[in-house]
């Protein structure tokens, strides 16, 4: 059980991150309305109406919490629990907003401030509060934006590179700017730590430090990355350039939640009984995976059907 537990919470903060990022993605080319978005609505708004399969994959991360989460026998484990029902369903409404044909700048705007500040609420205690000792940082907004790192490199992976040469360098854009700022997340929390000297932040980083979560995140996440903004730096990418960037982001981003997530797994109340499994990680995330591609692909024909 404990295998199933710890393998679900990581499709679920994997889901949960590109769902997320999906919506950012969309809210923010609306606001700014950058033609590099267009090309890419089908597949977001597609996810934005599948927002709601979060809900359902919530369901067995409550039943599972007190495998999960050292808080979830105390007091305080009703409000972390209803903290995490009213952003998903949150991110319910704005996914549906978002996906209306023509959604205007200002709805777009109204709808990223909330969906930042969920995020970075919803990551923390999904993710992070499985160590007591610690307080909160950055590390919900990196998720955020890791997860839109994602799912542009994703959506443009699955939507093909933008034949249209306005659209293609607002992508080439676009993809530059996301991953600055994935990298500038990935260090200024570590700094932050680092510099205030805070233990039980410290003591997190520590774990992650050490034998195989190391080689995680320096060996693939980091690299991953840098690799992407070197290789986007240049303009005028061939299509062959702009697959490597995305699909290098997308690696990255996997890689990070895999990083953040798992270490923690010796201190959940599972750990007495149970450890990770690779199998039932697999098994999981491919189940969720083929859930999620059928929702998106029904949400995307309901979109298209005409009114």
């Amino acid at each position: 059980m404990t295998a199933l537990a710890e393998a679900w919470l990581l499709a679920f903060v994997l889901a949960a991150t590109f769902g997320a990022g999906a919506l950012a993605v969309r809210a923010i080319g609306i606001l700014l309305q950058e033609r590099w978005s267009e090309p890419l609505s089908p597949l977001l708004v597609g996810i934005g109406r599948a927002m709601p399969v979060l809900l359902l994959m919530a369901v067995p991360l409550v039943l599972l919490a007190g495998r999960l989460y050292p808080w979830a026998g105390g007091p305080g484990a009703f409000r972390f629990l209803a903290a995490g029902g009213v952003i998903l369903v949150l991110w319910c409404v704005l996914g549906r907003l978002l996906a209306r044909p023509e959604p205007s700048r200002r709805l777009a705007g109204l709808a990223l401030l909330p969906l930042v500040l969920s995020a970075a609420i919803g990551f923390e205690d999904w993710a992070l509060s499985r160590d007591e000792g610690w307080t909160g940082s950055l590390n919900g907004l990196s998720m955020l934006v890791g997860g839109a790192v994602g799912m542009l490199g994703l959506a443009v992976l699955a939507q093909g590179c933008p034949t249209d040469r306005e659209a293609r360098t607002g992508v080439e854009r676009a993809l530059l700017t996301f991953g600055i700022a994935a990298l500038w997340f990935v260090f200024v929390p570590f700094v932050t730590v680092w510099a205030a000297d805070l233990p039980g932040e410290a003591a997190w980083y520590l774990r992650r430090g050490e034998g195989i979560w190391a080689v995680v995140k320096m060996g693939i996440a980091l690299p991953a990355l840098a690799g992407a903004v070197a290789l986007g730096v240049v303009p005028q990418w061939a299509p062959w350039r702009m697959r490597a960037v995305c699909a290098l982001m997308v690696l990255h981003h996997v890689a990070l939640v895999l990083w953040t997530v798992r270490p923690d797994a010796p201190l959940a109340p599972g750990a007495a009984s149970g450890a990770p499994s690779v199998l039932a990680d697999a098994i999981v995330i491919a189940a969720i995976l083929l859930l999620a591609l059928a929702a998106v692909r029904w949400a995307g024909r309901r979109s298209a059907e005409p009114v």
